[in-house]
């Protein structure tokens, strides 16, 4: 937890103007170009050495901005295009699938009708047969007198 004096420090550097705009740049350039870039902008920068007080601060607000999950924007934008291209190739796959499955869905109900048609004229034929042996065994038959 912050003590007193880290407390009161932070307000002086808050507000001193060196201060504000060298933060601005500080997280301007972690969104830009990310976290380590930023510390070695600031450890280059005039702030740096006109602001000795300030690094414990800037490693603080380096530790926020990390613990805050928030990421460069170079990465945000290349995570939101392989999001899109992802996206697509997704599309593109159920679009495949689905038409395989429509086409062997087709191909199985034509199969399946040629077998029911296979089915039932063996059926008919085998009736016609038993039909047949019926009435020859119905002809040999004398009947006794």
């Amino acid at each position: 937890m912050y003590t007193t004096e880290q407390a009161r420090m932070m307000m002086e550097l808050f507000s001193n103007p060196i201060f504000r705009q060298g933060a601005g740049e500080f997280f301007s350039k972690m969104q830009q170009d990310g976290i380590e870039e930023a510390k070695k902008f600031w450890g280059a920068s005039p702030y740096a050495s006109a602001l000795p007080d300030a690094q414990q601060m800037v490693e603080r607000m380096a530790d926020f901005y990390s613990a805050m999950g928030f990421v460069p924007l170079a990465k945000h934008e290349a995570a939101l295009k392989e999001n899109e291209s992802l996206k697509s190739e997704n599309k593109l796959l159920r679009d495949t699938i689905r038409e395989l499955q429509q086409s062997f869905m087709a191909e199985g109900g034509v199969k399946a009708q040629q077998a029911w048609q296979s089915v039932i004229e063996k059926q008919l034929e085998l009736n016609r047969e038993a039909t047949a042996s019926f009435f020859d065994a119905l002809k040999q038959f004398k009947p006794p007198k």
